[in-house]
């Protein structure tokens, strides 16, 4: 059988092709075949039945993924993501240039805060919701989960460090705590962060920072403050540094004599301990929750602390009773470089930083005990008396 186009030479064609196989048109079988209604019909259902089939295998394949997926997701929980966070991680150590975390310290929201409880909820869950991006064994999970509880801290996230670096910091607030054992409640958290500058600071005490409805009207609704300690990743996370001598890193003899790592916390809880005795002076325990009723009260307390004056005003009273004990005649600059380099550091302007000198008075005392600076004995004597 030839093909039917006059212009194709195809010949040989079996009888029962429907298509020329050189020139793809119609045989005589095939254009007969076509005109019959029945067999178009019969085509057009065939190929219904084979879309609907690959539909309904691709509908299966679906349902099982999602399946699979939720199984997983019940089985090893919100472990399943974990991965892409340690990718991520390596990147931003990659970049950073040193081991860092994926904590974040700075979030801020915006929700209807009502009573205490709901404030201090809230810091907890905002912390709480980034556990993914920590990467800590069970030991030191346990461990911050005591601290938490001992010392009325709504959270201690010290993600990805060691289980001998937070047993040190451990013992530290213990022993510290020790010391002053009516300072529970104010302070909300401890947490590893990542600074600006790597060396910005070792470890720093941040008396506010307002997270929820930081712009919103006081009037309209209730804004929610942290008090915390933060802990410079750059030092903490990378074992090289603390493996060194504090003196090596900071300089000379910075801190007062026998500084560690780790004592360094004991200068920051000085901070908080100063912080309380004005919070105690103004009558509140607490500026977690801000609400209409004491946001001037607050802001008031705030000023007072970082512009040093009500810290002047304390150091006043302890140089004041020194030399009146000791029968001595120091200025409070004098007084102040009894203690270390540090306790008689000074702002831009010359003026005696002496939150400082305070915070390092308390740190000889965690170091020394009885054997601390008659200087810093004063100090720690009206702080106590102020508690």
């Amino acid at each position: 059988m030839n093909c039917i186009d006059p212009k194709c030479d195809a010949t040989e064609i079996e009888n029962d092709d429907n298509f020329c196989y050189k020139c793809g048109s119609f045989t005589a079988k095939g254009f007969a075949f076509l005109q019959d209604e029945r067999n178009v019909r019969k085509m057009e259902n065939g190929s219904t039945s084979k879309q609907n089939s690959r539909l309904s295998v691709l509908v299966v394949l679906l349902i099982s993924s999602a399946v699979v997926f939720t199984a997983m997701l019940l089985i090893r929980g919100n472990d399943l993501f974990k991965p892409f966070f340690y990718i991520k991680k390596q990147i931003q150590n990659h970049q950073y240039g040193y081991n860092t975390t994926l904590l974040k310290t700075d979030n801020k929201y915006n929700e209807e805060i009502n009573t205490y409880d709901e404030a201090i909820e809230k810091i907890r869950m905002d912390f709480d919701s980034q556990d993914l991006a920590c990467f800590n064994s069970l030991d030191v999970d346990i461990l911050s989960r005591e601290i938490e509880k001992n010392y009325l801290l709504a959270n201690v996230s010290l993600c990805d460090m060691k289980e001998e670096v937070v047993k040190e910091i451990e013992n530290t607030i213990k022993e510290f705590y020790s010391l002053f054992i009516n300072i529970k409640g104010s302070l909300t958290n401890i947490s590893i962060t990542n600074t600006a500058e790597k060396d910005d600071y070792i470890a720093r005490f941040q008396p506010m920072y307002q997270f929820v409805n930081i712009n919103k009207d006081i009037n309209e609704v209730n804004k929610v403050n942290k008090t915390q300690i933060l802990l410079n990743s750059y030092y903490f996370l990378n074992e090289e540094l603390l493996n060194k001598p504090l003196e090596e890193v900071s300089g000379g003899n910075y801190y007062v004599e026998g500084s560690t790592w780790y004592s360094t916390i004991a200068h920051e809880l000085g901070h908080y301990v100063s912080f309380l005795t004005l919070l105690k002076k103004n009558g509140i325990y607490s500026i977690a929750l801000e609400t209409k009723e004491n946001t001037s009260l607050i802001k008031d307390i705030i000023n007072e602390y970082t512009s040093g004056n009500y810290s002047r005003e304390l150091l006043e009273e302890a140089l004041n009773n020194y030399n009146q004990k000791y029968s001595a005649n120091k200025d409070i600059y004098e007084f102040a470089s009894t203690i270390s380099t540090y306790a008689s550091s000074k702002d831009n302007e010359g003026n005696l930083l002496a939150e400082e000198t305070i915070a390092e008075a308390v740190h000889d005392y965690y170091l020394h005990r009885d054997n601390m600076k008659a200087s810093s004995r004063e100090i720690v004597n009206v702080l106590k008396n102020r508690l």
